[in-house]
């Protein structure tokens, strides 16, 4: 299966001069968790994640209306493309500890983004990607802290 057969199209995009009230906006409003950062020359230059806008706003008394994604942003970014086999670009992903990645054309150009969760729909429904393999992937992605180490986990 390829890449382009379950990304997700078209991807969602901002500038790094947007701030980031509009950037939580705009993800609230195409229902995603990664939006892909362009410069002023039309060149791919980071992603920013649902988390780091979290993790930004949490972090200082700044008004989001005035901070930048370019402050933000997770650089440099790893990309996959859309003739791309699934289970290289899950490879991918797992070496990049990443669970989205942006998916360029033969030329270069931004066509959609794979996300784990369109590699997860797609192997439940096609039996494309073993459990394995999965969950596999999504330990090295994803590493849990061991109970003791983090409060949230204690209860389990």
């Amino acid at each position: 299966m390829k890449v382009h057969d379950i990304m997700s199209a078209p991807p969602q995009t901002c500038r790094v001069a947007s701030d980031l009230a509009t950037a939580s906006r705009r993800m609230k409003q195409t229902a995603t968790g990664m939006l892909v950062v362009f410069d002023g020359h039309g060149r791919i230059a980071g992603v920013v994640t649902d988390r780091d806008l979290a993790l930004a706003i949490g972090s200082s008394p700044r008004d989001v209306r005035t901070r930048h994604v370019r402050e933000v942003m997770s650089c440099p970014v790893r990309t996959c493309h859309e003739e791309d086999d699934v289970h290289e670009a899950l490879a991918t992903m797992t070496t990049a500890h990443v669970r989205r990645l942006p998916v360029l054309s033969a030329d270069g150009d931004l066509k959609g983004v794979l996300s784990v969760d369109d590699i997860i729909l797609w192997a439940v429904h096609r039996s494309g990607v073993s459990m394995t393999e999965l969950v596999g992937a999504l330990r090295r992605i994803c590493p849990l802290k061991p109970a003791e180490e983090d409060p949230a986990m204690r209860h389990l």
